[in-house]
């Protein structure tokens, strides 16, 4: 059984020296496998993960939502898609060791862009973690 939660933030971000400070509206999926409870069959309790991606967020500035993401680069690096992913990533995975992906989108139907990611082993310095 795999579970899934979706949620988007507005953030902006830059990414030189290919773009200045512009902004997007992201949407993130969190997947989540795993052993299933008993009861319920679900592999984590969204319930849960909904409360911690209100965290996640923040309000205006002090989360993902309403920021500009180049001023949280001691946590983020550089503010690039996969970077923010990686980010989350690792933001989720400490709460919710069953997450298994995260995929990040931005863009509009039809012309949308995205990563996803698996936690898979990156080289870059282990990306300053």
């Amino acid at each position: 059984m795999k579970t899934y939660c979706e949620f988007t933030f507005e953030a902006a971000h830059s990414v030189h020296p290919y773009s200045e400070l512009h902004g997007h509206t992201f949407i993130a999926k969190l997947t989540f496998g795993g052993p299933v409870d008993e009861v319920y069959n679900w592999p984590v309790n969204l319930y849960d993960v909904e409360n911690y991606i209100d965290e996640l967020k923040g309000k205006h500035g002090t989360g993902l939502d309403h920021t500009n993401l180049d001023l949280k680069q001691n946590e983020i690096g550089l503010a690039s898609l996969e970077n923010i992913t990686i980010y989350i990533w690792r933001k989720v995975k400490e709460r919710f060791p069953n997450l298994e992906e995260v995929e990040l989108k931005r863009g509009m139907t039809g012309s949308t862009e995205g990563c996803v990611y698996r936690g898979e082993d990156l080289k870059a310095a282990d990306l300053a973690a």
